[in-house]
């Protein structure tokens, strides 16, 4: 099975609404504008959160990523990140923002994602079938 989201990785961590998130992405403005994808005086917007939200609804929930969506931007938070191996990729801690007003919506979408990323045959990137 081929993986449409080739070298991202996604693990629940043991605190709840925090992940362990690999990707390509740097996260930081002066890393975006080193690497050519940010001007300087554009606007920064993390890539690493984009590509965070990308993968958890179409990557892994199925879903399009539209205003519909539970979770948006605003309720994602870069804790901090760390390069992997040769610094090509970086694993990230994220964390989707209880702000003690989720409303249904969301809190079933982040159910929905616990089961799988709890699932024995979740292996980071893909859940394997039976």
């Amino acid at each position: 099975m081929s993986r449409p989201f080739k070298g991202l990785y996604l693990q629940k961590t043991g605190a709840p609404f925090v992940y362990s998130f690999v990707t390509y992405t740097p996260q930081t403005k002066e890393q975006m504008i080193a690497c050519g994808d940010l001007a300087e005086g554009e606007e920064f917007l993390s890539q690493v959160v984009c590509d965070f939200l990308l993968f958890v609804s179409e990557g892994i929930l199925c879903r399009a990523l539209t205003i519909d969506f539970p979770i948006s931007y605003d309720d994602v938070i870069v804790i901090c990140s760390r390069q992997r191996g040769d610094g090509v990729q970086h694993e990230y801690l994220i964390q989707v923002i209880d702000r003690g007003w989720m409303h249904d919506d969301q809190t079933l979408l982040l159910n929905d994602l616990t089961a799988i990323l709890s699932h024995p045959l979740w292996d980071g990137a893909i859940l394997r079938p039976d």
